[in-house]
């Protein structure tokens, strides 16, 4: 996109559960780091970055926009509902299943590789308020 990297974004979780995801985002405002977004590794992680925004004032997605990545059931009862990417889990079950009774069937190889369809679950976290200012309107 044409985005110059920026090190100081990227923060390593130890977990990728809420705490972690909370930590990580307080982190970066203490140390005064300016953001309008968080990508997180999942929605765990997302779900704990919304709380610190919370707690730090900010709203979710006025000031701060949030996505995970993996549509837990949990990312449609956050308020708002979290925005994420759903990595195609269901086909990437059914794939599995199909290749395994052909893999034991004996008409597969084992070396072949699928790729679920990923697709964007865009809910409350980085969807405009209908009270939300755009720089555009």
């Amino acid at each position: 996109a044409g985005i110059p990297l920026r090190p100081e974004l990227i923060r390593e979780t130890p977990t990728w559960h809420r705490s972690a995801g909370m930590e990580a985002v307080s982190e970066l405002l203490a140390e005064g780091v300016e953001f309008d977004a968080v990508f997180a590794f999942n929605d765990m992680i997302a779900l704990g970055a919304m709380a610190a925004l919370a707690n730090a004032g900010l709203r979710v997605p006025d000031d701060v926009q949030v996505v995970g990545f993996d549509d837990v059931e949990e990312s449609n009862f956050s308020v708002p509902a979290l925005s994420t990417i759903d990595p195609g889990k269901a086909e990437a079950a059914q794939l599995a299943l199909e290749l395994l009774d052909a893999i034991l069937a004996g008409t597969e190889p084992t070396n072949r590789q699928i790729f679920p369809d990923f697709s964007v679950v865009a809910r409350g976290t980085t969807l405009a308020s209908p009270n939300r200012s755009h720089a555009h309107d």
